[in-house]
């Protein structure tokens, strides 16, 4: 009779409502189901028969326990709480509105009558409803939709002016070397596993060239038949002509060789390398011919810049030889903010002429002066004193010999070599090169404009700047106050030097040199010097991110007077450590850190270590300084400090950082007052937060104590308040904190 009972209203619902039954009916109960949903793609689920028998089915495992429970679920008229107990049944629909247990339908009659109102449309004819819409917008985009860049802007802010790893990695890149690097992803899927040798064999004629098979060690193949060198290949190699540099057709080179001419990528690359191997490689070749070296040579400068001057690579090599700037100084160039020589294709070239020589005079061999151009001499030394060769083939086929960069960087160049000096067998024979640089030059002094002198010899600036773009800030470099008069070489077009004068391009505008100092910044100067910021680094193209090194020189406008940004009557704030440090022979002296400062480089500026400097000012040597701190630093009372920013002690208002005049200060800078009052009995932090305007989370960082810690009654705590007085019934403390 129970039973009876509890089937009673799904029976009634379906008479009153198909979509009501629908919502309560159980997986495969309708005979409509197998309409959409065949029966045997649920064959773990009970087959479909006549709507009856399902019901008492499900009815006796379930209405058994709930037997006992049913008395006390029928007091509410509707209970969806008890839904969640019978999320385990299996028989239960997938929908948003899941039936409950048949022993508990008898009390939810008026929720399914209402439930039934709902659906406007006919219900479809799975016994599956469809849940409701989420109610919240989905966490991830759309397909196809590119992700949102970061705000470099605001990265920089954070940073503080110094560049993020991602402005550091991105340099100037050419697209023929990063199709390059691309193609040798495939080419060559990363290092060789095992330490033993390779092994030759020998060319159809003995006088032809070197054909290695291979390079991988003995039964290790490179997973495509195609890799090793044929017999046609042999034949092939041997027609073409061979370069100035020993080559030796290693299975790297041979890939490389067909790459470039086999595969559109390839010969893309080739023919853009033949249109651009015009503007440069005569006068390289020439300068290569001069010294004494191989004239192909050229083309390790095409592998390194793509024949692009101002090429940069992330970790700060530049030019078409790529040189890093403290190797370009070693050899003779400038490198500093207004001339970078590494971007001067001549004084470069000459640089790496001398470079490479020293590097064969030292290895003996091509193979390894190129090696040592890419990974280091010393790396390679000792590399080659590890293993015990010094061949290079050799050192390329050992388990962590040599870089992988450097492995394919050799047969690279050799590779390109072998296909300049074979155009017509690589299809390059009709690639038109570009004009080869031509030009007059002129020597100019200091602080002279290059639009100046275009307009002198009558050229466009932009072409003039194109060709002198070691030129940084588009003028020569200003000599510094006191220093001899220099002279620069400036290219202008072929045919124009004889328009130049000395006196057609005057370098007087108005400017005069200004020798930076330690810790001045162009804001600083600028306003010494009663110009804008943004006019001073537009007149001497200052970077917004850049950081001025002490000893650079500006132009700044001349005046007979330098404004005095900070009169020495004016006390400047500094702040020390609670720590007195005193010395009898030792003046102290402050300085303000600013943009780009490390410990190292403000303690060499006042010729005391960076270990005194941190014990003096309680620091981190290895962690940032910010700008704006105060340091404190103890010097030779003689001490010349002329390069140096600094404040004088008797110039300088003193806070002890953490004292209550310190903390009265910087809290009368906010328009509060800091009062020590003694706490109530059953007070919290909470409540004397309440009191004074201030959040239990503040109340913890002024106190330095948790929210839950008990206070005990006349305990000292601290306030800070714009309302200047205390709260009723609150006495101060004035013993000191």
């Amino acid at each position: 009779m129970r039973s009876l009972v509890a089937r009673f209203p799904v029976w009634l619902g379906l008479c009153l409502s198909p979509a009501l039954a629908l919502a309560q009916a159980k997986p495969g109960s309708l005979p409509a189901a197998p309409a959409e949903k065949p029966a045997p793609a649920k064959p773990d689920k009970k087959p479909p028969a006549s709507p009856a028998k399902p019901a008492p089915a499900a009815a006796k495992p379930v209405a058994e326990p709930p037997a006992k429970p049913a008395p006390a679920a029928v007091k509410p008229v509707a209970e969806p709480p008890a839904a969640p107990k019978a999320a385990a049944d299996p028989a239960r629909g997938a929908g948003s509105r899941s039936v409950t247990p048949p022993p508990k339908e008898p009390k939810e009659l008026p929720p399914p009558l209402v439930v039934a109102e709902k659906p406007l449309a006919p219900a479809p004819a799975g016994a599956h409803q469809k849940g409701r819409p989420p109610t919240k917008p989905a966490t991830t985009l759309p397909p196809g939709t590119p992700p949102r860049a970061p705000d470099e802007s605001a990265r920089q802010h954070i940073t503080g002016g110094v560049p993020t790893a991602d402005q550091l990695k991105r340099g100037k890149d050419d697209p023929e070397l990063q199709r390059l690097r691309d193609a040798e992803r495939v080419l060559f899927p990363r290092p060789l596993d095992g330490v033993e040798l390779g092994f030759d064999f020998a060319a159809p004629n003995a006088s032809g060239p070197e054909v290695d098979a291979s390079g991988l060690p003995p039964g290790v193949t490179s997973g495509n038949e195609a890799d090793a060198a044929s017999s046609s290949d042999a034949t092939w190699l041997k027609s073409l002509t061979q370069p100035d540099l020993p080559t030796r057709y290693d299975e790297r080179v041979i890939r490389y060789l067909r790459f470039y001419r086999d595969t559109p990528g390839g010969r893309a690359i080739a023919r853009t390398w033949a249109k651009k191997s015009g503007r440069y490689a005569p006068a390289i070749k020439t300068e290569l011919g001069r010294a004494g070296l191989p004239t192909d040579l050229v083309w390790l400068s095409l592998i390194e810049s793509s024949h692009n001057p101002t090429i940069a690579s992330p970790v700060g090599a530049a030019g078409l030889w790529q040189f890093m700037p403290d190797a370009a100084r070693s050899y003779g160039l400038t490198v500093d903010r207004w001339v970078d020589e590494r971007l001067d294709p001549e004084r470069s070239t000459q640089a790496a002429v001398r470079y490479l020589s020293d590097l064969y005079r030292r290895f003996g061999s091509w193979e390894l002066a190129m090696a040592a151009y890419n990974m280091g001499y010393g790396g390679l030394s000792r590399s080659v004193r590890k293993f015990n060769t010094n061949n290079f083939w050799e050192l390329a086929r050992y388990e962590a010999g040599i870089p992988w960069e450097t492995t394919l960087y050799v047969p690279k160049i050799l590779a390109t070599a072998v296909l300049m000096n074979n155009r017509r067998a690589f299809g390059l024979d009709t690639v038109a090169e570009d004009a080869p640089e031509r030009f007059d030059v002129v020597v100019v002094g200091p602080s002279v404009q290059l639009a100046d002198i275009a307009r002198a010899v009558g050229t466009p600036a932009d072409s003039l700047e194109a060709l002198n773009p070691q030129f940084l800030a588009g003028r020569t470099p200003p000599s510094a106050p006191g220093a001899a008069r220099a002279s620069y070489r400036v290219r202008v077009p072929e045919g124009s030097g004889a328009k130049w004068t000395p006196t057609r391009a005057s370098a007087d505008d108005g400017l005069e040199p200004y020798v930076v100092k330690t810790g001045e910044t162009v804001e600083r100067i600028a306003r010494a010097y009663g110009t804008s910021e943004r006019e001073l680094r537009e007149r001497n193209r200052v970077a917004a991110d850049e950081i001025l090194t002490p000893g650079t020189v500006l132009l700044v406008p001349r005046v007979t007077r330098v404004v005095e940004p900070d009169p020495t009557t004016a006390a400047e704030l500094v702040v020390v450590p609670s720590r007195s440090v005193e010395y009898p022979d030792r003046k102290r002296v402050f300085y303000r850190v600013v943009s780009g400062d490390t410990a190292m480089g403000v303690a060499t500026a006042f010729r005391v270590t960076a270990q005194e400097l941190a014990d003096w000012n309680t620091l981190d040597v290895q962690a940032r300084l910010e700008p704006g701190m105060s340091l404190q630093v103890f010097v030779a009372k003689n001490a010349d400090l002329s390069k140096v920013l600094h404040v004088p002690e008797a110039h300088a208002k003193i806070l002890i950082a953490g004292s209550p005049e310190f903390c009265d200060y910087f809290e009368g800078q906010n328009g509060k007052k800091r009062l020590v009052i003694a706490a109530h009995d059953g007070d919290t932090l909470t409540s004397i937060g309440k009191r004074y305007g201030m959040t239990v989370g503040q109340m913890e960082r002024v106190n330095r104590r948790g929210r839950t810690d008990q206070i005990a009654a006349g305990e000292r705590m601290i306030v800070y308040t714009d309302r200047g007085k205390l709260a009723p019934g609150d006495a101060p403390v004035t013993s000191n904190n």
